[in-house]
């Protein structure tokens, strides 16, 4: 526990799950990272260690800073807010508060004995830590109106699912039932680009702790499923935040139909927005969201570093990561599933 001043920042439970949730809710710059059930999803599935901060003054929440630690022989010991997500840095009502659970979380790297720590914002960051600006999330406005929608893409995207349509490709929205359907596929794919795996209790958890806000699109051709989407919805915004199909059918466009139809339902559900997912700026995966007319929204991840210790680069872009990247895409994929729980707990 430590004490600034008249505010106090003590280390939520369960207990205080309510109190937190509502202080997210009410939040103008929340986003679904900050909701409490991924420190159940990160500790119940990943085994991680976790600190949820909170600011309490008077009584009452003033801020939070969740965080998670992770140790791995590629990137050392680190705190992140939050791993495996987009978002998570911090949220307080004054500046004051914000350099309060900083510190706090600086505090809790020394105990630790981790040499870094990253704090994932959307849109902006005020700290004058180093920022990272290689991510963004594309993201463009969906409505009810589906056939306006359909007009405004654009005549090369219309084709293509037209394309797809007329192979016999459909797309559904789906629930829990979809889990392993999207499991063998997200499974396969990640092999394929060379990154381990997330356990399946890893998307079970997410399920069992936000069951009303998650939902699974599948990709079909003639009945057998080719993609997949794993939608995470928030306030007036749901987004794609992992996404996945079957190599050998990519000719067919299977992900012009699959994000077709994430755009119709979303607005069929009554979200104003869409979120493609976070990319590498200028990647070929972001250049290919830009096509569906998105919007960027920068991600500024800021990164502290002990005294002393080696600035550590956290990106693909690591040769020691590009390494361990090519060599995994080799391996068959049973021995991928079985390792790859292991070693992604660790990945930033």
């Amino acid at each position: 526990m430590s004490t600034h001043s008249a505010m106090e920042i003590i280390l939520a439970g369960n207990q205080q799950q309510s109190i937190w949730d509502e202080f997210v809710e009410q939040h103008a710059t929340a986003t679904h990272c900050h909701r409490f059930g991924w420190k159940r999803v990160l500790e119940d599935s990943l085994g991680l260690r976790t600190f949820y901060l909170m600011a309490m003054s008077a009584g009452r929440v003033t801020g939070i800073l969740p965080l998670a630690w992770q140790k791995s022989f590629l990137f050392g010991s680190f705190l992140t807010s939050l791993p495996h997500l987009n978002a998570g840095g911090v949220l307080a009502e004054s500046g004051a508060v914000e350099d309060a659970l900083v510190a706090r979380a600086i505090e809790l790297a020394d105990e630790n004995r981790a040499a870094r720590i990253q704090l994932r914002y959307r849109s902006e960051c005020r700290l004058s830590w180093p920022i990272n600006n290689r991510k963004v999330s594309a993201v463009r406005e969906v409505s009810r109106d589906t056939e306006a929608m359909w007009k405004a893409i654009s005549s090369n995207n219309r084709r293509k699912v037209n394309k797809a349509t007329r192979t016999g490709m459909t797309a559904e929205a789906e629930g829990a039932e979809a889990l392993d359907i999207f499991y063998r596929i997200y499974a396969d794919n990640m092999r394929n680009l060379g990154t381990p795996v997330y356990p399946r209790s890893f998307f079970a958890e997410v399920l069992r702790n936000f069951a009303a806000s998650s939902e699974i699109v599948v990709v079909r051709l003639h009945g057998e499923p080719i993609a997949a989407a794993w939608l995470n919805g928030f306030r007036d915004g749901v987004e794609a935040t992992w996404m996945c199909s079957l190599w050998k059918y990519l000719q067919l466009q299977p992900n012009m139909m699959l994000y077709w139809h994430i755009l119709r339902i979303a607005g069929e559900r009554g979200y104003r927005m869409f979120d493609f997912g976070r990319s590498t700026r200028d990647s070929g995966t972001h250049k290919f969201k830009q096509l569906w007319d998105t919007t960027d929204v920068e991600l500024p991840w800021a990164n502290w570093t002990a005294e002393g210790a080696v600035t550590a680069d956290l990106s693909p872009a690591n040769p020691k990561y590009q390494l361990a990247t090519k060599l995994w895409a080799k391996l068959p994929l049973p021995v991928a599933n079985f390792i790859g729980p292991h070693i992604v707990r660790n990945l930033p």
